[in-house]
């Protein structure tokens, strides 16, 4: 069998194509920008205009993409401790059709003049990802931070870029921020030089995962049609530069990795793909693409196995105890390209740099649970499966309600 040692293939996404064309890209660019002075002015005038209203909290998750991950599970805490505040989220047109949006969340979308003023008017501003550059917060504000991967381990914001205005922007702004270990808070000092409050209660998102409830987990296979005593392997790689926009090839044959679970086990496995947030999907024909699924929690309940790289996904699933292989066949590269806040080879992460070398590691047994309390030990683990309520009553803190 061919070893794959390349990075998971992507179709050039049209802004990278366009880079290539390096004057064009530079006048779209500028076009691009042109509105900011406009959308920021706006702002200012509707907060000069109205100021904030003392019982208003403005929700954003991946920059209104949909209604998940740490700011819906804040948002769903507040509704229970705070029932007279108004919780707005931010949602662009496939978030806006989302069933599972509960009454007491008003749905706002996401790029419009209303959208704009009802940020610039909320009491406490809560978000997963760094503002826009145009965006304003003031000063009788409160904003909150809760990032998307507590323990991913990949290069981010100053510590990515330090000298770049759009990450300098954003440091300025955090009043408070969230997190899930002590890796997490170190991250947060210097990628976005928070001196103020941080939360170490734990991500939001992952109170589910500690609570563990079996019949999600059996629901969400029946919404996949996996059959009983049959076992679940996901892979779910972060993107990579240049893929963003576009649908990964998975990089693996997930075909062999399944024969070989299968002989290990002697029983039945399927296979599941689940892309970054910036990317469409994984191709795969060995598995089935789960990317389209708003909430990653309950696929991570219904997992058995997961096979990752950089993200912190796979921070996430080892509060479940299960096993986690972090399959790295481009690590030299992505050292020099994105730069890591430790070498995985020097953890206790359970790392593959070929598909020889994982292949071999699911030949024999995997201690899921040991090697998890290794990993979460190695991180500094805060979670305390109470982080969305304990979030919400720091919100909640703000109110006038």
């Amino acid at each position: 069998m061919q070893n794959q040692t390349n990075p998971p293939a992507a179709r050039p996404s049209l802004k990278a194509r366009l880079k290539g064309h390096k004057r064009l890209f530079e006048v779209l660019q500028r076009l691009k920008h042109a509105p900011y002075p406009l959308l920021s002015g706006w702002m200012r005038l509707c907060h000069r205009l109205y100021g904030v209203e003392g019982d208003k909290v403005f929700f954003s998750s991946y920059d209104g993409a949909l209604y998940n991950d740490n700011p819906r599970a804040v948002a769903e805490a507040l509704c229970r401790l705070a029932p007279g505040a108004k919780i707005l989220f931010r949602l662009n047109g496939r978030g806006m059709a989302q069933a599972d949006i509960p009454e007491g969340i008003e749905k706002v979308p996401r790029f419009t003049p209303r959208t704009l003023k009802e940020m610039a008017t909320s009491k406490v501003i809560v978000t997963n990802a760094a503002m826009k550059i145009w965006m304003k917060k003031f000063p009788d504000q409160l904003y909150v931070q809760t990032w998307h991967g507590d323990r991913g381990f990949k290069k981010v914001q100053l510590d990515l870029e330090p000298r770049r205005r759009y990450f300098r922007e954003e440091c300025g702004r955090i009043d408070v921020a969230v997190s899930g270990s002590d890796f997490g808070s170190r991250v947060f000092r210097s990628a976005f030089d928070v001196k103020g409050e941080i939360l170490e209660c734990g991500c939001p998102r992952n109170d589910i995962l500690l609570k563990n409830p079996p019949e999600l987990a059996q629901r969400t296979r029946k919404a996949l049609g996996i059959p009983d005593g049959t076992r679940v392997l996901m892979y779910a790689p972060t993107f990579r530069t240049g893929s963003s926009g576009s649908v990964q090839e998975a990089g693996l044959s997930l075909e062999a990795v399944r024969a070989a679970l299968e002989k290990a086990t002697g029983g039945r496995w399927v296979c599941l793909t689940r892309g970054h947030i910036d990317s469409r999907g994984i191709r795969s024909d060995a598995a089935r693409d789960v990317s389209d699924w708003p909430e990653v929690s309950p696929l991570l309940l219904a997992t058995d196995l997961l096979i990752t790289d950089y993200s912190s996904i796979g921070g996430d699933f080892m509060l479940l105890n299960r096993p986690v292989i972090f399959y790295m066949p481009d690590l030299n590269d992505y050292l020099d390209e994105r730069g890591l806040y430790f070498d995985p080879l020097q953890s206790p992460l359970l790392v593959a740099r070929t598909e020889k070398e994982l292949l071999k590691i699911l030949e024999g047994p995997l201690d899921g649970p040991r090697n998890c309390r290794a990993v979460l030990d190695f991180f500094g683990c805060r979670e305390t499966g109470r982080a969305a309520e304990i979030v919400a009553w720091r919100v909640k803190r703000e109110l006038s309600v």
